[in-house]
């Protein structure tokens, strides 16, 4: 036998069929399908970018309709029917634009498992506490949720030694619901010209729509926007009568605006619905007398809270309490603060009222009432069943605060009717609350169980998209060993199906939003504050 020349070979190789690479595009739908499945909208995304043929292939409508069907409780696909997401197309889901809307889905989800963010937007906010416009009502220097009770007030910026005196983070005057964020923008802006000082902004398009408050002669003590009800919280400047022979008084007000879409449902309008004086009394302007109160679209409540003045001993020494619910339903135009005596007051049923009252001997049968050992964290309302939720936070006896392996508090919770006659629901163990430490807290949601280097500080779920942002704080033990805050963001449920990993953010972006210890947010964004008086938006 011959040894093959090289004409032999090159013979042979030209009669011989050429072999051909088979690629992802080239393969068969079921195929191809099983694929989509197992990878993710970015991937998807990332293989748009690789040939030609690939961008054609992963570009098809009703492919990433296929994909999109593991986004379901994203924002754009929960406003979707479910027939559009079918894998062949329906008159509906030809119209849409589903190369958006995969990128903007994807890209979200990939930054926010990444702890990255797309755009980064700054607010600055007037100095209305410096002017003397804001006057925070006074957090609790004492709560059972802490080691001791005891809390000091520190900045955030001077915590190193977070294991030897826990610190109240300052108050904030900022609320966000469902997109939309009230605050006082600096002066020089559009709308934040006196004596308008507050401002309604669409957190997406960073439009900013005025709010008809009139600061003249007012002192803003809260602020909050909840089911696109405002309720603003405040005080006459001017004492309206003495207490004692220290003290004077202060009307309190609440006022109520109507948060509704413009024409054609374009921009936003903010319109006056009523006014109603909180207190038959009033309080004094101090960081000791306490109200903290809640609201929806048409109930308010607010508890009070305000040591006891009493010259005698034994029980009227405790802390005077009592809580209020409103019915804020129906408009009104009448103002009780232009009418100190009532001459012009209409009638209970055309405009706020109260619905129930309840004294400190009915919160003591409720099992609610703070006395001086305060462990409230928060109230809710449920405006369909008619009931009061109170949620109390206590540090559990014998359990450390910084041993990670026995860090432990027991939240409690107490629901009753505030219409009605009706029993008491309470619960103990009922979720994991943090520790109190400001107002922040007492908007927190639920947070995970005890983990072992962390201590947490506020967390925001959004139920709907699953996506959960997270402020903790590290708690570390060493004199070499800085503590610092963290800002973290996961998926409840992953794509797999499973709960998602922690993506913690880069420290120069979370000390941006975490410096007065208040989050909020939801699956498209998280909100915070800065040392610099600057509302900070972190867009995914």
């Amino acid at each position: 036998m011959y040894a093959d020349t090289k004409s032999d070979k090159l013979a042979r190789l030209a009669i011989a069929p050429k072999s051909r690479s088979i690629s992802i595009p080239d393969l068969s739908e079921d195929v191809f399908l099983l694929i989509l499945r197992g990878i993710s909208a970015w991937d998807v995304v990332t293989c748009q970018r690789v040939s030609r043929a690939w961008r054609t292939a992963f570009s098809k409508d009703e492919y990433i309709r296929f994909v999109l069907q593991s986004y379901r409780r994203a924002r754009e696909i929960r406003a979707l029917s479910p027939a559009m997401l079918n894998l062949h197309p329906s008159p509906e889901a030809t119209c849409a634009n589903w190369k958006q809307t995969l990128l903007s889905v994807a890209s979200r989800y990939h930054n926010i498992t990444q702890g990255k963010t797309r755009k980064i937007d700054r607010y600055p906010m007037a100095p209305l506490e410096q002017l003397g416009d804001f006057f925070a009502v006074g957090q609790w220097d004492y709560h059972e949720s802490q080691p001791g009770g005891r809390l000091y007030y520190e900045t955030a910026a001077m915590h190193l030694k977070i294991g030897v005196k826990p610190y109240l983070f300052r108050p904030t005057l900022w609320s966000y619901d469902n997109g939309l964020l009230v605050y006082a923008p600096a002066i020089g802006e559009e709308y934040g010209h006196f004596p308008q000082v507050l401002a309604l902004l669409d957190v997406e398009i960073g439009k900013k729509y005025p709010i008809p408050f009139n600061a003249r002669d007012k002192i803003i003590r809260n602020l909050r926007l909840k089911d696109r009800t405002l309720i603003v919280e405040w005080a006459e400047k001017d004492p309206f009568h003495n207490l004692n022979a220290l003290e004077q008084v202060n009307r309190h007000f609440a006022n109520c605006f109507d948060v509704r879409q413009g024409d054609d449902n374009r921009g936003w309008a903010v319109t006056w619905r009523s006014e109603w004086k909180m207190h038959f009394l009033g309080l004094p302007p101090n960081y000791h007398d306490r109200f903290f109160s809640t609201h929806n679209a048409t109930h308010y409540a607010v508890y009070f809270w305000q040591p006891n003045r009493s010259m005698y001993t034994g029980d009227e020494e405790l802390p005077i309490e009592s809580l209020s619910v409103w019915d804020i339903s129906a408009h009104s135009c009448y103002q009780p603060s232009t009418d100190p005596a009532g001459k012009r007051r209409p009638p209970d049923d055309a405009g706020p009222y109260i619905v129930s009252r309840f004294p400190f001997n009915q919160l003591d049968f409720f099992g609610i009432r703070q006395r001086s050992t305060v462990s409230l964290m928060s109230l809710q309302l449920d405006s369909d069943a008619l009931s009061l939720t109170v949620r109390e936070n206590v540090g559990v006896a014998g359990q450390g605060y910084f041993d990670p392996a026995e860090r432990l508090w027991c939240a409690k919770t107490t629901s009753f009717p505030f219409v009605g006659e009706g029993p008491r629901l309470y619960r103990e163990w009922d979720g994991n609350l943090p520790p109190y430490r400001g107002h922040c807290s007492m908007e927190s949601a639920d947070v995970k169980e005890s983990e072992r280097w962390f201590l947490p500080v506020m967390d925001v779920v959004d139920s709907l998209a699953g996506v959960r942002l997270s402020l903790v704080e590290t708690c570390f033990s060493g004199q070499s060993m800085e503590n610092k805050l963290v800002v973290r963001a996961k998926l409840e449920e992953g794509e797999d199906g499973e709960e998602g990993t922690w993506a913690t953010l880069g420290d120069a972006v979370a000390s941006e939003v975490s410096s007065m210890g208040r989050i909020a947010g939801d699956e498209r964004w998280l909100i915070g504050q800065n040392e610099r008086m600057e509302v900070v938006v972190l867009k995914f």
